[in-house]
């Protein structure tokens, strides 16, 4: 019986997790680019029962009673957990904003050779001298397009990362020492390509400094590790790649035969202008925390249950009326 406080106890304390989880997922709806996290339930391992001072009783299917050892009940789940938050990278939806500094991306990868469902991300980093590119060990990922332009010029998220190019140089639209000041002319072509208007001539023109943005494509999204709310850290084996080289070895696996489809080439663009909402379903997430305050209400009642249980065998059972 003591043994049933405990389990229900770790079923509220699963619940209360995937409950904030839910509750988390549902505050970030209105965030761009955010992904949504499905917690995972896993069950403590099972025990196996047996009556210590009966060795005969039914036989159960792989559970044989043998001669002289006590007779076996049967599996017991001793309890439940939730061992982890993982985020669902399926695409959002995408919504005009008509701003210049909002890029909307979008992705339809086909999964490598070992199978591995590939996805693209934004490279962002913090960086403290803005004249070096950035440390891979410093570049972070995100879907996250809604952006700005800095005092100093430069193209950021709204959590302060900045945005980097191909090359992971911090994009500055605005350099007074350049003289190139892009301002709201500023135009990103569906290959993530930076442009902008030259006064002189009134024709787009390759940003030199920076000609395309820094589009990274994650093999294993699974090893993503969140940081914070929209921006998220890789520890995976496999290499992150730019967008760049993948295309390229794309391009000659078709070359070579090994297939006939393209992989990654046409699969991919950004939207100047737009931008990617959450991918939270409000009304599945409402429905989930209802569902889950239900579970855990079942679970205060069973306590309760057994309170009262043991409260009349410690003091009522074998009381002597006089």
């Amino acid at each position: 019986m003591i043994r049933g406080l405990y389990t229900s106890a770790s079923g509220m304390l699963a619940l209360q997790n995937r409950q904030e989880s839910l509750a988390n997922n549902l505050a970030n709806i209105n965030t761009p680019g955010y992904k949504q996290d499905v917690g995972v339930m896993r069950a403590f391992p099972e025990q196996l029962l047996s009556r210590m001072r009966d060795s005969e009783g039914p036989e159960f299917p792989g559970i044989p009673n043998m001669p002289g050892q006590p007779a076996v009940i049967g599996r017991l789940n001793s309890g439940v957990y939730m061992s982890e938050a993982i985020p669902n990278f399926t695409q959002g939806d995408i919504e005009e904003t008509r701003n210049p500094y909002d890029v909307a991306l979008l992705d339809n990868l086909q999964p490598d050779q070992d199978g591995n469902e590939r996805r693209l991300f934004y490279s962002v980093a913090r960086i403290e001298d803005l004249t070096q590119p950035a440390q891979q060990e410093d570049i972070r990922y995100t879907r996250n397009g809604n952006w700005s332009v800095n005092a100093d010029g430069y193209l950021v998220t709204p959590d302060g990362y900045y945005v980097l190019d191909n090359q992971n140089q911090a994009i500055r639209l605005n350099d007074p020492d350049t003289g190139i000041n892009v301002g709201q002319d500023l135009k990103i072509n569906q290959a993530g390509e930076l442009l902008y208007r030259d006064t002189a001539s009134e024709e787009y023109q390759t940003l030199a400094a920076h000609p395309r943005l820094g589009l990274s494509v994650v093999t294993d999204p699974q090893k993503l590790v969140r940081e914070g709310t929209n921006v998220f850290r890789y520890e995976g084996d496999a290499e992150v790649q730019a967008i760049d080289i993948v295309e390229a070895e794309d391009q000659a696996a078709l070359a070579a035969g090994e297939y006939d489809t393209p992989a990654v080439a046409g699969r991919y663009g950004t939207q100047q202008g737009w931008r990617e909402r959450s991918n939270v379903d409000p009304a599945q997430t409402m429905t989930s925390m209802m569902s889950v305050l239900r579970a855990y209400e079942a679970n205060q009642r069973v306590i309760t249950t057994i309170d009262g249980t043991l409260d009349k065998a410690a003091n009522e059972i074998g009381r002597v009326n006089g």
